[in-house]
């Protein structure tokens, strides 16, 4: 065993992955070797031992190119972050900082501090605290206000989500109980008021995220449910979701109320994700009133669900470009939304230049249970060929490239290509359809 792993051949392995991980692989191949019957080779071992090395200390996690035409993908990481922001807070997140020290006197401090001004700024709140995505966020809201009282919900918004995320159960475990009123598809103000007890803690809405409920339906306003919560002197809480900042109605979609109007409306306390319409990366805002988040605060499940310095950093610089209208510059997920048919088209035809693919017409989703079912207006490549075959070998690209089948024809949506992905795809379809 000295002599194999001080041995030339394997000098690689043992400065690569140490003498003790090195001896144990070799080991491993010794034993092959010899149930096998095989002579001993130096180099065939030390092939052997390098492969199975770095096939046991491998990440599977890889950069992806995402030509599906979905823009916040869940199973592709949502929202991309910016290389500009990463860079800007790269002396945070890669040294130390005061995530937990007040530098005027001192003394510890609070790590939701970081983010309590940019909130008020953007949203009119007053206080806000981050926890590491919303489920947590509705989880710690619901333990801190209706810990072991009742919570009154729509029948129609008892949904579940992606990764069996279930509303009921998020109630439930953070021991509230739960209090259904209306029916699947009509609930009224006047169901919530009716429900309302010595035991009832607060009302919830719940945004749908992934689905609509459309025909014969009803639901009350927010104004209509701020006002049964104030005559009834219980708090309403809102799992608003998808983290709206801006109004998307300039892009295409349907007008919805922003966080800060919610706030403004007389909502207590609002939570949302951070890797949605937010464009940050993963993370739970939690909005409302201080002495709501100032229970979450002291609550035990915090230091259990809080974020780290990471998320602070990349959170807080996004939640700038907002407050400086730099959004559509600074936060990709904006930047493809504000992207032109006749540049996407421009884009699409440069990529496509000595190639037998074509430049189509094509719709772009949101994505991320945000608006359900709509979509805008976009263009994509199709590439002619077996939908299914070039499906496979477009993902054997390195990054693999993930694209869509429409109507059997296999296509890379333009939208959601970064400027360094179309170098990328124009290399791939170059390799592809000659």
């Amino acid at each position: 065993m000295e002599r194999i792993l001080s041995s030339e051949a394997f000098a690689g392995v043992v400065r690569d992955f140490g003498r003790d991980a090195a001896k144990d692989a070799v080991i491993a191949h010794l034993e092959t070797v010899r149930s096998e019957r095989r002579r001993f080779d130096e180099n065939v071992a030390a092939e052997d031992v390098l492969n199975t090395l770095m096939a046991a200390t491998a990440s599977t996690l890889r950069r992806v190119i995402n030509g599906t035409g979905v823009i916040i993908h869940t199973n592709l990481g949502r929202s991309p972050i910016d290389a500009e922001v990463w860079s800007r807070v790269a002396a945070i997140t890669t040294g130390y900082s005061n995530l937990e020290y007040d530098l005027e006197d001192g003394s510890r401090g609070r790590r939701d501090d970081h983010l309590t001004q940019l909130c008020r700024t953007l949203f009119s709140c007053d206080a806000a605290i981050l926890t590491n995505n919303n489920a947590a966020g509705t989880l710690l809201l619901l333990a801190a206000v209706a810990g072991n009282r009742e919570v009154i919900v729509s029948r129609g918004e008892l949904v579940e989500i992606g990764g069996s995320f279930r509303v009921p159960d998020v109630i439930q475990q953070g021991g509230a109980r739960l209090r259904e009123v209306g029916t699947t598809n009509r609930t009224r103000a006047a169901d919530y008021d009716a429900a309302i007890t010595d035991a009832s803690a607060a009302i919830l809405r719940v945004h749908r995220s992934n689905f609509e409920i459309v025909g014969f339906t009803e639901s009350p306003s927010i104004e209509e449910l701020v006002a049964v919560s104030k005559k009834r002197g219980i708090p309403l809480l809102y799992d608003e979701g998808s983290g709206r900042v801006v109004d998307l109605a300039r892009y295409g979609f349907t007008s919805a109320s922003t966080l800060r109007e919610l706030i403004a409306l007389g909502v207590d306390a609002v939570t949302c994700s951070t890797d949605k319409l937010i464009g940050a990366t993963q993370g739970g805002l939690i909005l409302g009133s201080e002495a709501i988040i100032n229970r979450c605060r002291k609550h035990p499940l915090m230091r259990a669900l809080r974020a780290g310095k990471e998320s602070y950093a990349i959170i807080a610089e996004t939640l700038r470009a907002f407050a400086a209208a730099r959004h559509e510059i600074e936060i990709p997920i904006y930047r493809m939304l504000s992207t032109p048919l006749d540049a996407l088209r421009q884009r699409a035809n440069e990529m496509i230049a000595g190639t037998s693919c074509c430049v189509i017409e094509s719709a772009c989703a949101l994505g991320g249970g945000t608006t359900p079912t709509e979509t805008i207006p976009s263009i994509a490549i199709e590439v002619p060929g077996n939908a299914s075959q070039l499906a496979s070998r477009f993902l054997q690209h390195d990054p693999p490239i993930v694209g869509r089948i429409v109507e059997d024809r296999f296509t890379i949506e333009v939208r959601t290509l970064s400027e360094d992905d179309q170098r990328e795809v124009t290399k791939a379809l170059r390799l592809n359809t000659r």
